[in-house]
């Protein structure tokens, strides 16, 4: 990951005009003391890159303090030490006003200023204020150096700024599928190199990352994020984007922690100015992250309220004002979620208006721009919930549809971005909801084909990065299903095979934990099943050490009970 060394004009300008040592100079025979800190002072001010700013600024103030600066030079040594206070005063005004001038004009105060931190170096200093090239030409040539240093880094600024202005536009092509997502990643890559301070471009570069499933890359761009924030906003950002990161690795408590602690400065943030919209919507989004979690967590009671809360704000700034896309494209965001989380109760009537409402919206936006990669993406997510109610429901025909209209979509997208692991992921989603639908109309051969194009993908999406917990679980899962489906067809010796892969993989999730009442649940059923093939004592006795483990963690019902009954009875026995 890249390592930025990061400048403050503060930290220059603002913290370090403490004062210097004096330096004896011999003059016609009498010693008398040079002023450091005024030394530097003058020379800051009547530096080039100074000039040059002072040339581009039309700023009252600082030509006000020009002006008092040229007046006390005619006073001569009777106003050096109120001269001095003003020149500091003129270049520290003219960074706070001028990025390019602060980041070059520290450089060159450094240089300076370790020049001045020797007597011969301070005597050179004064001479060359006065003037006296030839009696300084040691101090010119640190000074061409000093320079040269200042010359790049503001040329790297400009550079930054400029291909930062173009990287805004890679990203709307992006959005309309004409470039892919590494080609936009080298972009932001060169940007942060040039000019590693500013903390929107860390902001698109995680987001990026993730996008292309690199989760470390993405948190050391996160990280970068929080590190460059200038206020509270942009700390919050950053501390979601950590939590994204989190979230996909498993680690629902550390992604928890962070949402919480967005959450809280964007509650403080949108309680001190109810009009603002931008506030609100931030708002919005902590709400939808902590649901998130609570429902990954299986509290999806609490996870309804918090995305209520959030549907209540969407709902508004969509009603205040109808033609902003924007505002429409999060109220179907909301819709959707609230249909996934009453799903979850078992609601699934509920659930399937609440996705239908979404769809409604998902369509006007996708027919409007059929160019925008991210309302065509979202309109294949509605359809695919809705799939999967209608699924829940028995109707399979139904499901069908919207199953097949989400798999075309799916494709397009992947095949215009090979390098976007999100949409490779979308694809992999849509050719397992086609298997299930197949298992449940008692098609196995045509599932089992849909599972394995499912589980090609998940393959290669775990093998790009392992430490994404969520493709992992995934593929564990795909290999289980094509385990219960070789079990249906008969051929017992494919499906332990296949529960074997699935094991291998829950056994590396569990390793790094912590464990949820889901996982310890999977876990052992998978084991149950890998036994009933085998027939194995000790295949047998690990189901019996897994259930024991949950019943210890209080994660039985009463109605499994007879799983652990059965397991232990065919463990003795088989012995």
């Amino acid at each position: 990951m890249h390592k930025a060394i990061l400048i403050s004009t503060a930290a220059f300008l603002g913290l370090h005009w403490a004062p210097l040592a004096a330096a004896p100079q011999a003059l016609g025979g009498a010693a008398i003391s040079i002023d450091a800190s005024s030394e530097v002072a003058s020379a800051l001010y009547a530096a080039s890159a100074t000039q040059e700013a002072f040339a581009r600024s039309a700023d009252a103030r600082i030509r006000e303090l020009r002006g008092q600066i040229e007046a006390l030079k005619l006073d001569g040594a009777a106003a050096e030490a109120q001269l001095a206070d003003k020149t500091r005063e003129f270049v520290t005004e003219l960074a706070d006003r001028d990025r390019a001038y602060a980041q070059e004009i520290a450089v060159f105060r450094e240089a300076v200023v370790d020049i001045a931190s020797t007597s011969e170096g301070l005597n050179a200093l004064a001479m060359f204020n006065d003037g006296d090239e030839l009696g300084a030409i040691a101090i010119l040539d640190d000074l061409r150096a000093a320079r040269d240093d200042a010359r790049q880094r503001r040329a790297d600024i400009e550079s930054a700024s400029e291909a930062r202005r173009i990287a805004v536009l890679a990203l709307e092509a992006r959005s309309l599928g004409k470039l892919t997502t590494e080609d936009v990643i080298a972009r932001y890559v060169e940007i942060t190199e040039l000019d590693p301070g500013v903390h929107w471009d860390w902001v698109e570069l995680s987001r990026l990352y993730r996008a292309i499933g690199s989760l470390p890359d993405a948190k050391g761009a996160a990280e970068m994020a929080a590190a460059t924030s200038t206020d509270s906003r942009d700390r919050s950002v950053a501390l979601n984007e950590l939590g994204n990161i989190q979230f996909a690795q498993g680690d629902l408590t550390g992604a928890l922690t962070n949402y919480m602690t967005s959450y809280t400065i964007r509650e403080r943030l949108a309680s001190s100015d109810p009009s603002n919209v931008h506030w609100q919507r931030d708002l919005s989004i902590s709400y939808n992250y902590v649901a998130d979690i609570q429902l990954a967590q299986g509290d999806a009671s609490r996870a309804l309220t918090n995305y209520q809360a959030s549907h209540a704000i969407r709902a508004r700034l969509a009603d205040s004002d109808p033609s902003n896309t924007d505002w429409q494209y999060d109220l179907a965001l909301s819709y959707n979620r609230l249909g996934d989380v009453h799903a979850e109760l078992g609601d699934l009537s509920g659930a399937l208006i609440l996705h239908e409402a979404d769809l409604a919206i998902a369509e006007r936006l996708a027919s409007s721009d059929p160019s925008n990669v991210r309302w065509q993406r979202h309109l294949s997510i509605a359809h695919d919930r809705i799939g999967d109610v209608q699924l829940a429901q028995g109707d399979l025909d139904g499901a069908l549809t919207n199953f097949a209209a989400n798999l075309d979509i799916a494709k397009r997208l992947s095949d215009s971005d090979p390098s976007n692991a999100v949409w490779l992921n979308d694809l992999a989603i849509s050719y397992d909801r086609i298997g299930d639908l197949q298992r449940s109309r008692d098609e196995p051969w045509i599932a089992l084909k849909y599972y394995k194009y499912c589980r090609e993908i998940r393959q290669r999406l775990a093998e790009l990065d392992q430490s994404n917990a969520t493709w992992s679980w995934a593929l564990s899962t795909t290999s289980e299903k094509i385990g219960n489906t070789y079990v249906h067809l008969g051929f017992p010796s494919d499906a332990f095979s296949n529960y074997e892969d699935s094991l291998t993989i829950r056994e590396r999730i569990a390793a790094v934990g912590p464990l949820s009442e889901s996982w310890h649940r999977s876990f052992w059923m998978l084991l149950y099943k890998r036994a009933a093939i085998s027939n194995n004592s000790e295949h047998w006795s690990k189901v019996v050490e897994s259930m024991e483990q949950a019943k210890a963690a209080g994660y039985l019902v009463d109605a499994e009970y007879r799983y652990l009954e059965s397991a232990r009875s065919n463990s003795e026995n088989i012995k």
